[in-house]
This record gives structure tokens, C-alpha cells and sequence, in this order.
């Protein structure tokens, strides 16, 4: 058998030189080991780099659970929507115009998280309760109106997100917060929507139905409207005939169904009484209070009213002419307390006038009586009629 020899050598017996090709030499050569070099353990440094930035942390993530505030129409909120979505978070959304801190404090009190993600159209505000202060951790202004500057805003602001700390994460034993929420917040009060309902999985523990939340109820519709000014001709009737008027009011809510009605109505051209003694003049004016209730809403296109109250009737009466010398009296001012009811039927013409017609039948406590000498010329006041037409301006 022969040694082992290298090419170039001989062997013992002075042979010629032993030729080694190169599958012996793959299998008689053992070759040394293969030195790293420097640009090889850079890049396996960089490789081990991305593949440690690639793998969620579970201990500093960002929070599970983000409020996600703006308005309904700046095009920056649907690009935040989704790039918080790519970080699988849940979003609770609401509707806001400003990105107060007092709006932001309570709407993520009332969405019980502790990280809220705001925006006006302009700018973002990235917010995180500390304790019982909420602190504004990122600012990021919106640079132009572009959707370039839109989307690296977006970007920014949920970068900055990510960077805070988990502190309502939720943990390996406990089941997953909803996936979304949707919350219009107009006031207030806020109106919550739940999520989607999931599949459960087959194997999963009992749970207790936690009862659901009522929604809040919407407001009550007011019948009797904040204010409505009113006024137009009319026509007032008693005893001895009728007369052209004038007709004003005011309505004034004191609650959903009942308002307060002053109103005023007069005789613009005196009335004239004649006897054989000589003439007078006398001009009747109703000062009134009461209570107007509307039957139906005051959007309807026709509401009818009805109502009652008192009132006062005033009479200025002045002597014009005398037959007899010396017979001629001195103006005098009669007054008497009056009771009335009213219906109405008013018709909505636009959103905030109506036209409106009016029937008021009353009776003063006595006759009031226009004398010249002794002898009774006119009377006024049993009863009281008159029937109004006004223009109303509506304040809902």
C-alpha cells in the first residue's frame, strides 16, 4: 500500500511522481475552512436588522384600540382609516368640527380609550392619556391641499402613533376588542353603533349576555314654536257696526305645546256717533294676553291653533260738535276688562313664514257707551268680534 503523497513528491522506490486529478483531490484533500469576510458579516447584520424590525413586538406595540376624530368630509380622515386598519387596530370613530382639547377629552372619555387621533382638514393631533391629563404627543401640519402632502401627513401622524405605548393593549388570555365602532358625535350627545357581529369560535368558553346599551332617544318635537312674530289688517265688530283694524302679536313658547300670546289690535280711523245734540268720535283698542296651543307641529304645512286669555278694551272718546251752546262735553277714557277665545288656521308659505287667519270672539264686563248730552249715540264692547289676516315669522 501506498502512503499518501502529494504531487511533486516520489515515492520510496523513486517512481515517477504520483498524478492526483480532481475528484481524488475532492476525496483525499480535505480543504480548510472557508474565513468570513467583513462585507459577508455586514450583510448578515443587516439581514438579521430587518428581519428583527419585521417581527411585531408584543410588548411595546401600539394601542389596540384608537379614537379616530375629524370631520365626515376631509379627505385626510380616509387615509388615516386605513392606515391605522394596516396596523390592526380597532378604530372608534366620531364626527367633530375642532380638535379642542376639551373635545378630545371628552369623546375619549366617553369612548373609554386612551389614545385619540384627531384632525381638522389642516392639521393632526396625535393625543395620549397620561394619568388624568391628556397630552398631545404629535402635531403634524398638512402641508398643501395635494393628496401627496395628504398622504405623508397620514403617514407621520400614524408613525407617531405607533411609537406610543400599549397601555390598553389587550393580552394573550383575553378575547379581542371589537373591530370598529362608528360614534357621531353632534353635541352632546353621542349616538353609538356596535360592530359587526363575528363568528365565535366553536370551542370557546360560555360568555354572559352583557345587556346592550340604549340608544338615546331622540329629542321630543316642540308643537309651539321658540317665537312667532306676527301682524296684518283685520276687522273688528261690536254692537253698532264694524271697522277696519290693525292686528299684531307675539307667540312665545313656554313649552313643547303651550305659548304665550300677547297682541294688540286698533282702530287706525276714529268711528264717528251722532245725536240730535251734536257728534263725537271714539276709537276702540284691545290690549290682550293669553295662551295659544298648536295642534300639530310647526313644520306641518297647516297648523291649527286655538286659544284664550283677557284682555282690557280702551276707548278714547272725543266731542266733535254741540247744537246747543255750552253743551259741549270734554274727551274722556273709557276702559273695560274683556275674556276672549281665538282659532287660527296657519299656512306655511317657507320654511321659516307662514300666513295666517284668525277668528277672535270676546265680551267686555259692560257696555261701553258713547253718550252726547245724556243720550246714548254708539255702543261697544257686548260683544267683540273681529277677524284677523297676518303675515308670521316663525323662530323654531
Amino acid at each position: 500500500m501506498r502512503e499518501h503523497m502529494t504531487p511533486g513528491e516520489t515515492d520510496r522506490c523513486g517512481s515517477e511522481p504520483a498524478r492526483i486529478d480532481g475528484r481524488q483531490a475532492d476525496r483525499y484533500l480535505r480543504r480548510p475552512p472557508m474565513r468570513p469576510t467583513f462585507s459577508r458579516r455586514a450583510a448578515g447584520l443587516a439581514l438579521t436588522a430587518l428581519a428583527t424590525a419585521l417581527v411585531p413586538a408584543t410588548a411595546a406595540a401600539a394601542p389596540s384600540r384608537v379614537a379616530l376624530l375629524g370631520p365626515s368630509d376631509a379627505p385626510i380622515v380616509p387615509r388615516l382609516r386605513r392606515n391605522v386598519a394596516s396596523m390592526k387596530l380597532d378604530t372608534l370613530e366620531a364626527t367633530v368640527a375642532v380638535c379642542t382639547r376639551d373635545v378630545v377629552t371628552r369623546l375619549v372619555t366617553e369612548l373609554g380609550v386612551d389614545t385619540a387621533v384627531c384632525t381638522d382638514g389642516d392639521q393632526i393631533g396625535v393625543w395620549l392619556r397620561e394619568g388624568d391629563r391628556l397630552v398631545l404627543k404629535e402635531a403634524v401640519v398638512v402641508q398643501s391641499a395635494d393628496e401627496r402632502a395628504h398622504e405623508l401627513a397620514a403617514a407621520r401622524a400614524v408613525m407617531a402613533l405607533q411609537g406610543l405605548p400599549a397601555k390598553d393593549a389587550t393580552g394573550a388570555g383575553e378575547s379581542a376588542p371589537p373591530t370598529s365602532f362608528t360614534i357621531v358625535a353632534n353635541g352632546p350627545n353621542a349616538i353609538v353603533a356596535g360592530p359587526e357581529p363575528t363568528a365565535a369560535p366553536s370551542e370557546s368558553l360560555p360568555v354572559k349576555d352583557a345587556p346592550a346599551a340604549a340608544a338615546p332617544k331622540p329629542p321630543t318635537p316642540r308643537y309651539a314654536p321658540r317665537l312667532v312674530l306676527g301682524a296684518g289688517p283685520a276687522i273688528a265688530a261690536s254692537r253698532d257696526g264694524n271697522s277696519f283694524a290693525i292686528s299684531a302679536e307675539a307667540e312665545i313658547g313656554l313649552g313643547r305645546y303651550v305659548a304665550l300670546v300677547p297682541w294688540l289690535q286698533f282702530v287706525p280711523a276714529n268711528r264717528r256717533a251722532e245725536a240730535p245734540l251734536g257728534t263725537a268720535s271714539f276709537r276702540p283698542t284691545i290690549f290682550g294676553l293669553g295662551f295659544g296651543v298648536p295642534i300639530l307641529r310647526p313644520s306641518s304645512v297647516v297648523v291649527p291653533r286655538v286659544g284664550a286669555g283677557y284682555g282690557v278694551l280702551w276707548m278714547h272718546v272725543s266731542p266733535e260738535s254741540a247744537t246747543a251752546p255750552g253743551r259741549m262735553g270734554k274727551p274722556e277714557d273709557l276702559l273695560a276688562p274683556i275674556a276672549y277665545a281665538t282659532a287660527a288656521i296657519s299656512v306655511k308659505v317657507a320654511e321659516s313664514f307662514r300666513i295666517a287667519g284668525e277668528a277672535m270672539a270676546g265680551v267686555s264686563s259692560h257696555d261701553m257707551i258713547v253718550r252726547i248730552g245724556d243720550q246714548p249715540a254708539a255702543h261697544w264692547g257686548v260683544p267683540l268680534a273681529s277677524l284677523a289676516l297676518r303675515g308670521e315669522w316663525v323662530m323654531q
